[in-house]
């Protein structure tokens, strides 16, 4: 049987875990932040402990209860994770809530130091992985220069345009460094001139096949420039 001051303990250890890993995402001011990480990882304590208390007699699993909060934890993540043009959000967040439950579950069963160590591994993966992860990608990844050229209508120029900022401007591998079009007649091209890290051939077909789809443009597609590698 659990006491009070066992109780105590152990849900000021999650809670304290969950204060280190929310302070840090709310540094970073992502959508999970220091109160959804405290609240996460005492919630898991508590249902830990209850599942704990409830099995202490020998009848029942006491794993049931902490198996829930693994999938429980899974929709709630899932809740976090946004796509913004071809950009996926809320991976790191998602997988952050998942390991404060995870801290929680340890504190809700006592293994403090195991539980400590889980948030240093969380702490060290977001303040040090993140600048070594850039370096990486930095390092190991060219940089590519692109055009994507659209046909269309003069008086639809700049709503195909604005489309095509629509799509890019949410990626961070993306640099546009042109966006114009051209010709006298009635027809005319809109030209988007681009630096991508990395080739991302399916982006580039899927902004081609989407423009396509407009019932405003006749013709789209893009190419490949030769060009030195630069710095975003």
């Amino acid at each position: 049987m659990i006491t009070l001051i066992d109780f105590i303990v152990r849900t000021g250890c999650a809670f304290l875990m969950g204060t280190l890993i929310g302070m840090e995402r709310q540094y970073r001011q992502h959508s999970a932040g220091l109160r959804t990480n405290v609240l996460v990882a005492v919630g898991a304590a508590a249902f830990t402990i209850l599942s704990v208390t409830m099995t202490s007699g020998g009848t029942g699993d006491p794993s049931r209860i902490a198996a829930q909060i693994v999938s429980g934890i899974g929709f709630l993540g899932g809740g976090l994770i946004l796509k913004e043009g071809f950009t996926v959000r809320g991976l790191n967040t998602a997988a952050t809530i998942w390991c404060s439950a995870a801290c929680g579950t340890l504190a809700g069963v006592g293994m403090y130091l195991e539980a400590f160590v889980l948030v240093a591994c969380v702490l060290i993966t977001h303040c040090v992985f993140r600048p070594l992860g850039t370096f990486i990608l930095k390092l190991n990844t060219k940089m590519y220069h692109y055009t994507v050229r659209a046909e269309c209508m003069k008086h639809s120029a700049d709503r195909t345009q604005q489309f095509l900022m629509d799509m890019l401007a949410f990626n961070k591998n993306i640099k546009v460094n042109a966006l114009f079009y051209k010709g006298a007649g009635d027809k005319v091209v809109v030209c988007c001139d681009m630096q991508i890290l990395g080739e991302h051939k399916s982006l580039l077909d899927l902004v081609v096949s989407r423009l396509r789809s407009r019932p405003d443009v006749f013709s789209a597609g893009w190419e490949r420039q030769e060009s030195p590698q630069e710095d975003f």
